[in-house]
């Protein structure tokens, strides 16, 4: 099923879903920027959460945190997680989460870490990572 931009999605369609989607094997929620931890947790212990799931995509769901990974821990048939650019979820957490799920392939991205100003240099700085030659 794919929900993604679908801007009023919250976590009252998940339980809805959870509820009257039992067959569900694919989401994509991307975009979705109303979905918390708590509607994750309202899929991933349901029927189509603990047996069928097999993909998830949560990109740009500002929302979630590491908790909606460990929810996701239920979700024992889960084979693709999509977390690019969920600001609020970490390394540490994802790396809890394939503990428990080691065959869950998980696509994330973290932004670089800003570097620091530069002691000293001759360059007029534009932000802490731009210099001007």
């Amino acid at each position: 099923m794919d929900l993604e931009e679908c801007i009023l999605i919250t976590d009252g369609t998940l339980i809805q879903l959870s509820i009257h989607c039992p067959k569900l094997q694919a989401l994509s929620l991307s975009h979705c920027e109303l979905i918390t931890d708590d509607g994750i947790l309202h899929l991933s212990n349901s029927t189509c959460g603990h047996e069928r799931l097999r993909v998830l995509e949560l990109d740009n769901c500002l929302l979630i945190t590491d908790v909606a990974l460990e929810h996701l821990e239920n979700c024992r048939g889960l084979e693709r997680l999509e977390l690019y650019d969920c600001q609020q979820v970490t390394r540490t957490g994802i790396k809890r989460m394939r503990a428990q799920l080691p065959h869950v392939k998980v696509h994330a991205y973290f932004a670089p870490v800003t570097p620091p100003t530069a002691v000293g240099g001759s360059g007029h700085r534009l932000c802490r990572c731009c210099v001007i030659l």
